[in-house]
């Protein structure tokens, strides 16, 4: 009885039960951190992307605004067709199409900035919606035509509008 009593045999087994939650806890923490970072620099991207597309008064994939889309059926005589291929086109994930939100605030004249807003609320662990923070990106440009296209927001999910401050 005194050799089992004395034996260390299993203690790494324990210790490592006791860190693991902690270890996990960064690691996943860190891949989150990786996902919230990558939505934000799309968010970027396709702001800047809308807001070119607004300057020249031409969809982001070049067809003139108001013309039928033929790449994607979702944005066929949608009002707001920039921000409806940004939304449904040139978002890079499925979580990130259902629940960005694409917002041209107002028609500029020529020679005024024209701005594009696109957020999304970002949930950390998806699985248990442990917090979420509410990622924002915003381009201005200068507009070079007279605008065809509709001022609006264009959302993949029922709640969001990036047109809200």
């Amino acid at each position: 009885m005194r050799q089992f009593r004395r034996s260390e045999r299993g203690t790494a087994v324990v210790e490592f039960a006791l860190v693991a939650p902690l270890l996990f806890l960064i690691v996943f923490g860190i891949v989150d951190f990786g996902r919230a970072l990558n939505y934000y620099n799309d968010l970027t991207q396709l702001a800047g992307q809308g807001a070119r597309a607004a300057a020249v008064d031409r969809n982001p994939d070049g067809t003139p605004v108001g013309a039928p889309v033929t790449n994607d059926g979702q944005c066929q005589s949608v009002t707001y067709s920039i921000q409806c291929q940004l939304v449904n086109t040139y978002t890079t994930t499925a979580e990130l199409k259902s629940g960005i939100s694409v917002c041209i605030p107002s028609l500029p004249a020529v020679g005024s900035p024209v701005t594009v807003r696109a957020t999304y609320t970002f949930t950390f662990i998806p699985l248990v919606h442990a917090a979420s923070i509410k990622l924002s990106a915003t381009q201005s440009e200068l507009a070079e035509v007279p605008p065809t296209y509709t001022a609006g927001d264009q959302s993949g999910s029922p709640g969001g509008n990036a047109c809200s401050p």
